[in-house]
């Protein structure tokens, strides 16, 4: 969603860094982890659903294929303010309600890289996100859900700071929410995004495929009889599964973990409206960048 920054080799002690812009990570593929966390696999009941995605991302630290601090003068600062449209229908297939939905990203990169010479600044739109397929299955103390969708290379790509990667990515998502009482108060959820690229139009370079699996544990209190407040903690994983191929195949795989407090604010009348705020820490990076994330979140329900 925000990745903007073409993946590049940088000369430091010899070795080649390669990097690529994300609003959660300087990092892998188009997905940018941290946009969900509690209630990841809870989706939206039947109806129209308006969802805005904004994150910030900032980050000087580059990690290298070890686990090391390089230092090559990183400087990145992006902004996505992406806009999420869903329509859940009444619809039954093999139990699970039906929906679709697309976004379209705005994204903000600054970039300094110092031992590159790289120092780019673009706003753009992304490349647009298309999910014809959802599933989502309800039971009293479960959430499962399950989706098929596409990133296609609609946005400009090819700079540094370019908002657009310039290739396709599929993505199968598949996830679960548990409720540990009836009421629904205590929750955990996992989600997971498994994405596949095809070849990136600005060379013949192919990134590998990777996973991104996203947390949240929380408990939800009534704060009075139409506003709902849950807090907890969320994170996420992102590991590169393949080596990538082309001019610059090798066997570096990006990896990269966050965690940090969440809450969460549903207004239930005249309308339903929903806004979450959390604050991730990258660690346990290798081979991307290592910063921080904060990401709020608004939603109208129709």
């Amino acid at each position: 969603m925000i990745n903007a920054i073409k993946k590049m080799a940088l000369g430091v002690a010899a070795a080649a860094l390669v990097l690529a812009a994300s609003g959660a990570a300087m990092a892998f593929g188009h997905y940018t982890p941290g946009a969900l966390g509690l209630g990841a696999a809870t989706l939206p009941p039947p109806g129209f659903h308006y969802t805005i995605y904004n994150i910030f991302y900032n980050a000087d630290t580059m990690i290298d294929d070890n686990g090391n601090e390089s230092n090559v003068g990183l400087d990145l600062n992006v902004f996505a303010s992406a806009h999420q449209f869903t329509y859940m229908t009444d619809y039954k297939f093999l139990g699970a309600e039906f929906g679709f939905d697309m976004i379209v990203p705005l994204v903000s990169t600054n970039i300094e890289i110092r031992a590159a010479g790289v120092d780019d600044s673009q706003f753009g739109i992304g490349d647009l996100y298309f999910e014809p397929f959802v599933l989502a299955w309800r039971k009293p103390q479960w959430d499962v859900a399950f989706a098929l969708g596409f990133y296609a290379p609609t946005a400009d790509s090819g700079g540094s700071a370019s908002p657009g990667l310039g290739y396709w990515s599929f993505m199968e998502t598949l996830g679960a929410t548990y409720y540990f009482d009836q009421a629904r108060t205590w929750s955990v959820s996992l989600l997971t995004r498994w994405l596949q690229n095809t070849e990136s139009r600005d060379s013949d370079v192919t990134q590998g495929a990777n996973v991104v699996a996203e947390y949240g544990a929380g408990k939800t209190i009534s704060l009075s009889r139409d506003l709902l407040f849950q807090f907890g903690v969320s994170g996420y994983t992102n590991l590169q599964l393949t080596d990538n191929s082309g001019t610059t195949n090798d066997d570096v795989r990006a990896r990269s973990n966050a965690v940090g407090p969440e809450i969460h604010f549903t207004l239930l009348k005249p309308l339903v409206l929903q806004a979450y705020l959390r604050y991730l820490f990258e660690y346990g990076t290798e081979a991307t960048s290592e910063g921080q994330t904060l990401c709020l979140t608004l939603i109208g329900s129709f």
